[in-house]
């Protein structure tokens, strides 16, 4: 399936047409070169959360209502997720400002109303083959605009006579006209306005990013970087506060008159709350009035941060320069390198089944608890697929599902892909994988990228601790090796908790129920659960409790292999120089039984997260901080010395354990047709095939049974945003490739229940 369009937010693919990045057209105030230059965050020790003017594009600029800038890389603050492609939209020049050329009859962008209210809609065009417009929202008709031939004019509809509710709403502007040639736009739209009813006279002045934007000005010979603006206008961004966070801008008056500023934070529940007003003075005296404000006690919450010209007078321009949310700069992590990396993942285990989370004692796991108590655990780390082989391919490269494309059951890694085994080769690392399972095996694309590699087939009758023992041989023995400290990368795959289970008929007496005569055995028991799909419901009490007994005694089996691999680096005085990372590929047993490609659930998505880092930096800690498996690819390369690629995304987990990475981290999972992205305690999820995703509130709804859209529009808007950015900056899409199985793999595939 091709995703090049198939999910893209509608405007950003205007903006990145006309050019993403910084507005293409902007004045300058006169600037001494004797200018006393301002400290900037660096030099004040912080770090930017937010920069309003470089982020502008996901914020809403409020004149007399919100104002879509369709001609520069603003715009992509509104958007739409698409099932189809967007419509054809090119860019165009006119007057010194950017328009959209629309070769389609269909424009739709979603937005955000902030207040209760009647609203109109209105356009700066120029009829092409279009003649008339019509106009709705939310599938609302609210007038039709009568397009004519010759210059730009501004068209309004009529003001609706009910007000449009707080939060997203989708706009939906239909062309319609004259036949023409194919290589003729329909209409040229400079910008959308969503108009609110006013008592002002004065002509509309539209604040488009040419007439916002200023690279510098200077007051007092002191330069930033500002937005100019005019009362009454609102910018407002919506952030998630980090903790110590505060709010810096300076404010002045370029040209006559004074100004009135307000800023404000808007919240679910609460409201608008102001955090202070400011007043300034234009003339040949005017210089900057410093603003900062404290958002610390607002830690966690999801906002609008508004920043209000309510009045201004005479004929200057408020000036809004820099303004940043920052946080103290913390050092960056210091970590010992790795002489050897280590990757053990679990398949089909779940986060509570282990510790230090399981609510009670864990005698099948006393090596994990004892990594647990010893070393750097993470409490919200997520899988980013539901499908084992794409979660593994995203550990392998850092990249998303969407963009290795491993996400259906027939892909495989693309030959394209530059994995963690082919950036160790290239750095003198000598590599290997080690795998159990039979969705990750040379068939499925992951035998290509390492020294050495050796797959474990289900329907073989190796042990389940098979990879995980071979591996331990592997690192321990390379001293009989040429170069014998050459630094070394192991990737393991096992079994996890997933059957055939390795349980003989007397072991299996020997497990609960007592007396047990049901169905399920250890060596077809996986034929057995694939036949229920992933429905746990559908077991008879006594078949879920041999189930459960099968799942933990596999797990205890290797759970033993672990503690026998750190036992063997301890003997051979490499212990204290390795990174160990034990986590999960996508979580089974009671949440769905093994299915692989399940619906994008939380209890599915929630894998576990140890690390031992060398020099044993950071153990016996639990961080809350949510992290994904694009963070231990990351992680891995940095701690082996090696240079992570430039489309690789994650983050240092030495740094978020630190503290010196605190930003705020959204965690996105997909399947071929849907997606789920986590940030804090929300989730937004829903299918490509579905304009209007859903938003949860994981803290009230651990299920995500209800969409809170409606109920929690600030943080719903948001989330949605943040979503948009994350996803609009994904690498392109790697070929798909297709996975051709023989005989022997089918065998296996059939073993393992798929």
């Amino acid at each position: 399936m091709a995703f090049v369009g198939r999910f893209l937010p509608l405007i950003a693919v205007i903006s990145c047409a006309l050019g993403c990045g910084e507005s293409k057209k902007g004045g300058a105030a006169n600037a001494s070169s004797s200018a006393v230059v301002s400290p900037s965050p660096r030099e004040r020790g912080e770090k930017v959360v937010l920069s309003i003017i470089d982020e502008l594009r996901w914020c809403d600029v409020n004149h007399r209502g919100l104002l879509i800038d369709l001609g520069t890389a603003r715009a992509t603050g509104t958007q739409v997720l698409e099932a189809a492609a967007p419509p054809a939209i090119a860019a165009a020049e006119r007057q010194g400002a950017s328009w959209a050329r629309l070769f389609d009859k269909e424009l739709r962008v979603t937005f955000f109303h902030p207040e209760p209210s009647p609203v109109f809609v209105s356009v700066r065009a120029v009829a092409a083959r279009a003649r008339r417009a019509s106009v709705s929202i939310d599938d609302v008709p609210i007038g039709t605009l009568s397009l004519q031939e010759g210059p730009s004019r501004h068209y309004a509809t009529a003001t609706t006579r009910s007000p449009l509710g707080v939060g997203r709403h989708e706009l939906v502007i239909r062309l319609g006209g004259a036949k023409g040639s194919d290589a003729e736009p329909y209409a040229e739209l400079d910008w959308v306005r969503i108009g609110v009813p006013d008592e002002l006279k004065r002509t509309y002045g539209a604040p488009t990013d040419v007439d916002m934007s200023m690279p510098t000005a200077s007051l007092a010979n002191v330069p930033h970087r500002v937005l100019a603006v005019r009362a009454p206008t609102t910018l407002a961004c919506s952030l998630r506060i980090p903790e110590t966070a505060r709010f810096r801008a300076n404010i002045g008056m370029r040209g006559d008159g004074e100004a009135s500023v307000r800023i404000a934070l808007v919240r679910d529940g609460v409201g608008k709350q102001e955090l202070g007003r400011f007043d300034v003075v234009g003339g040949g005296d005017a210089r900057w009035t410093e603003i900062d404000v404290s958002l610390a006690k607002f830690a966690g919450a999801v906002a609008r941060l508004e920043l209000e010209a309510y009045s201004t007078t005479g004929t200057g321009r408020l000036l809004f320069g820099d303004p940043t949310v920052v946080v103290p700069a913390r050092p960056v992590a210091v970590v010992p390198r790795a002489r050897a990396a280590i990757v053990i993942v679990l398949d089909g285990v779940e986060r509570s089944d282990l510790p230090p989370w399981r609510d009670t004692p864990s005698p099948h796991a006393p090596n994990l608890k004892r990594l647990a108590e010893s070393a750097l655990v993470f409490d919200q780390h997520r899988s980013p697929s539901s499908r084992v082989s794409s979660a593994v391919a995203t550990l392998l490269s850092g990249l998303a599902p969407l963009t290795h494309g491993v996400l259906d059951a027939s892909a495989r890694v693309p030959k394209t892909l530059l994995s963690i085994g082919d950036i160790a080769r290239q750095g003198s690392v000598r590599g290997s994988m080690w795998t159990g399972v039979p969705t990750t095996s040379a068939v499925f694309g992951f035998a290509a990228h390492w020294e050495a590699f050796a797959a474990y087939p289900s329907n073989e009758g190796r042990a389940a601790t098979a990879p995980i023992d071979d591996a331990a041989v592997w690192l321990t023995e390379q001293s009989a090796k040429p170069n014998p400290d050459r630094p070394m990368l192991a990737f393991v795959h096992a079994r996890g908790g997933h059957p055939p289970w390795d349980i003989t008929p007397d072991e299996a007496d020997q497990l609960p129920p007592k007396n047990y005569t049901g169905a399920v055995r250890p060596r077809d028991s996986a034929q057995a659960v694939a036949a229920l799909n992933g429905r746990f419901s559908a077991l008879a009490p006594p078949d879920e409790e041999r189930m459960r007994a099968m799942f933990f005694a596999a797990l205890h089996t290797q759970d033993a292999a672990i503690g026998a691999l750190i036992r063997k680096l301890e003997e051979a005085g490499r212990w204290d120089s390795t990174l160990l990372v034990v986590t999960g590929d996508v979580a089974s047993g009671r949440s769905s039984m093994f299915a692989d490609g399940q619906p994008l659930s939380e209890a599915t998505l929630s894998v576990p997260l140890y690390l031992h880092f060398p020099g044993g930096a950071y153990a016996g800690q639990r961080h809350a901080h949510p992290t994904d498996h694009a963070d231990v690819t990351r992680t891995l390369l940095l701690a082996l010395g090696l240079e992570p690629p430039a489309e690789l995304g994650g983050r240092d987990l030495a740094n978020v354990a630190s503290g010196a990475d605190d930003s705020g981290h959204m965690s996105v999972a997909y399947t071929d047709d849907a997606y789920s992205a986590r940030w804090g305690g929300y989730v937004l999820h829903g299918r490509f095939d579905e304009r209007r995703p859903s938003f949860c509130d994981v803290l009230r709804d651990p299920t995500c049974r209800f969409d809170r859209s409606m109920h929690q529009p600030i943080a719903a808007d948001a989330f949605t945003r943040r979503f948009v950015e994350v996803h609009a900056a994904l690498p392109p899409p790697l070929p798909r490739e297709t996975a051709q199985l023989d005989s022997e793999s089918a065998a296996t595939l059939k073993v393992w229940g798929l």
